[in-house]
């Protein structure tokens, strides 16, 4: 019985050892967390992009079908402004399609992996839609799209949103 107390006792303390480094680790991956989040905000802060390395802006003119324009789309690498030629309300396919279904879906994507600690909240997606003083849409301003795919689903969903509200407008006016 010797034997079996033995190697109970040894167990225990093999098991309070490895507990112990448990913790350890996770007491450092937390602070290596922290210290990367800390980093990551002072790269952010003291960031100075040369000439040559800054993006130039791009602009593309959504049009209806008409021929009229829109809306006028300018981007760089992290931010997207539409600027529409006259304010518009929100009607359907901008608030269900373009608002709710892609701007909001890019959000809660986001939102998911800062939860997640994945993403740094300063890096999350987000967008601002200014109104006149009528509360009619002049300007929706997206920032931090990060990625190719979604500037390019962004730009193939205003383009659908804006020829649907082109053929709305047209069909107001017949």
């Amino acid at each position: 019985m010797g034997n079996e107390e033995l190697n109970v006792k040894e167990l225990l303390e093999l098991r309070r050892r490895i507990r112990e480094r448990v913790n350890e680790l996770r007491d450092e991956l937390s602070m290596l967390e922290s210290t990367l989040k800390v980093i990551d905000a002072l790269i952010r802060t003291r960031s100075i992009t040369t000439a040559d390395k800054v993006s130039p802006k791009e602009e593309l003119h959504l049009t209806a079908a008409s021929g009229e324009e829109v809306a006028k789309l300018t981007y760089d690498d992290d931010k997207i402004v539409i600027e529409f030629s006259k304010p518009i309300t929100e009607q359907p396919p901008l608030r269900r399609f373009f608002i709710e279904k892609v701007l909001n879906s890019l959000k809660g994507e986001d939102e998911e992996l800062i939860n997640n600690g994945e993403l740094d909240e300063s890096m999350g997606f987000d967008y601002e839609i200014e109104k006149n003083s009528e509360g009619l849409i002049t300007r929706i301003i997206i920032r931090n799209y990060r990625e190719q795919r979604r500037l390019r689903r962004i730009i193939d969903a205003i383009k659908w949103t804006v020829s649907k509200i082109g053929e709305k407008q047209g069909s107001e006016t017949s």
